[in-house]
């Protein structure tokens, strides 16, 4: 494995703008993909989650799969690049067509949902679980690998910040036909062949400038087992690792309160807050700036926080910033709906909400790093492959649990859809309501068992060292 001194700015920086297509994709899936086929196509909500929540549980066995088959695969070009430069093409097509599809009947759109969803989620993980492998290989410094994870994290929300941009300045802006311009139909098949484009060239760009690394990069053992085999065998010695199953199972406590709130912002910033298509930017592109702010502090913060506190903080502050709008709306202390003041209000709580929830996200994916060094001290095995395809499969599952159960959610309260539908008025007061409640207090709900599971990882930087003066003094005795 190659060591922090060796890594120079030019290939961290070609490793994290591979992390823009990553960006992309979630905040296309998580924002648009729900409100797409249920507000803008009419297809029944119940659905749509239906849909998203098939396509979330293959992604629980095609994530772990593919971290094992990367952790053993065998080439002339090491264990990831393959993959990744594989998966540019097909995840490109895959993008478009989920947002252009060829058939009108509810059968045929929960149907081309179903499917096209499925391929864009597989076909990211091709990609993301080798590249996320890919970092935690780059170093074994405790410090070097939060910058490697800050900056990759920096990228990915420049790639949200580029579907935000050119989705409600460019693509979903309002015009005559259609104030509110993301409820046209029309705009979604050229802004998704724009986001597709911008994604492939992100993944190769990132592969090619990480090829130089191959030689210095683990080379795994001959495979003994078939790869399905191989994936039971690498996930019950992963799941064995106590710090891997805290960390997990708190990620994914919080994964379903954090779809869902993104599943229905453009919900409740169309209908609820009454925000026009171009003040959008604003309030959606401030959590991404935040966050961005939040991830160049966060090495100098690790400096002075255990990992496993910041992630703590970054939770509960999320919490506070992102069920305060509704709140402070019922209780006649935030700004009217439909004024600048509103829009000033809810991007400074979104700012907010970005920049101390900048520090969950560089958290877990430096804490997986460490975990794969306790891991291979354990057991001799190398396995960040398993550890990021369980954390991919989670991040994912933001957008696909968030977005089940936010189309479950919809149905219940009989959300109402289709052209008849363009402003708050067509909206009856109770659903709006009922919305507010769901996408506000209801969020925080999911926190609390979480901040318990994160409490419980006890992997800290002494540990850590100990465990890294271990390691090196077995690779020095040839063990």
């Amino acid at each position: 494995m190659s060591t922090a001194r060796a890594l120079g700015l030019p290939t961290k920086s070609a490793y994290w703008i591979g992390q823009v297509a990553e960006g992309q994709k979630s905040t296309i899936f998580a924002l648009f993909l729900l409100f797409y086929y249920n507000q803008v196509l009419g297809l029944s909500a119940a659905l749509c989650g239906l849909a998203l929540m098939i396509a979330t549980a293959v992604d629980a066995v095609t994530d772990p799969l593919m971290g094992s088959i990367s952790d053993g695969w065998r080439s002339k070009w090491g264990r990831r690049h393959p993959f990744m430069y594989g998966a540019a093409l097909p995840l490109a097509v895959a993008i478009y067509f989920t947002f252009d599809p060829l058939v009108s009947s509810e059968t045929g759109l929960f149907t081309w949902l179903l499917v096209f969803s499925i391929l864009s989620r597989v076909t990211m993980t091709l990609y993301s679980v080798p590249h996320l492998a890919l970092g935690a290989e780059m170093t074994n410094d405790y410090q070097e690998r939060t910058v490697i994870v800050a900056g990759r994290s920096v990228f990915a929300y420049v790639g949200v910040l580029v579907v935000y941009g050119f989705g409600f300045l460019v693509s979903f802006a309002s015009s005559e036909a259609f104030e509110n311009g993301q409820l046209n139909q029309a705009a979604y098949p050229p802004f998704a062949f724009l986001m597709a484009s911008i994604m492939a060239i992100s993944i190769v760009g990132s592969a090619l400038g990480t090829h130089h690394l191959i030689p210095s990069l683990t080379v795994p053992p001959a495979p003994s087992n078939n790869p399905v085999k191989q994936v039971f065998i690498d996930t019950a010695e992963a799941l064995r690792n106590k710090s891997f199953r805290w960390l997990v199972a708190g990620f994914v406590v919080v994964s379903a309160p954090v779809g869902i709130g993104f599943a229905l912002q453009l919900y409740m910033n169309t209908f609820f807050w009454q925000v026009r298509s171009e003040q959008m930017v604003y309030i959606l592109g401030a959590t991404p700036i935040g966050t961005l702010i939040g991830y160049l502090f966060a090495p100098k913060l690790g400096e002075y926080l255990e990992k496993r506190q910041s992630l703590i903080v970054g939770a509960l502050g999320w919490v506070v910033f992102a069920v305060a709008p509704v709140c402070l709306h019922y209780a006649g202390l935030f700004p009217a709906p439909k004024t600048v003041a509103v829009v000033a209000a809810l991007s400074f709580c979104a700012f907010m909400a970005g920049l101390v929830v900048s520090q969950v996200g560089v958290a877990v994916g430096s804490m997986l790093g460490d975990v794969a060094d306790e891991q291979e001290l354990d057991n001799g095995k190398r396995q960040e492959g398993v550890f990021y395809g369980a954390y991919t499969f989670v991040a994912k599952a933001t957008g696909g649990i968030g977005g089940a159960a936010s189309g479950f959610v919809l149905e219940l309260i009989s959300w109402p859809t289709g052209e008849g539908v363009q402003s708050t008025a067509d909206i009856p007061a109770s659903t709006l309501f009922q919305l507010a409640m769901i996408a506000g207090p209801g969020l925080a709900i999911g926190f609390l068992p979480a901040v318990w599971c994160f409490n419980h990882y006890r992997l800290d930087r002494e540990l850590h060292a100990h465990i890294v003066r271990q390691l090196d003094a077995r690779r020095a005795a040839g063990g």
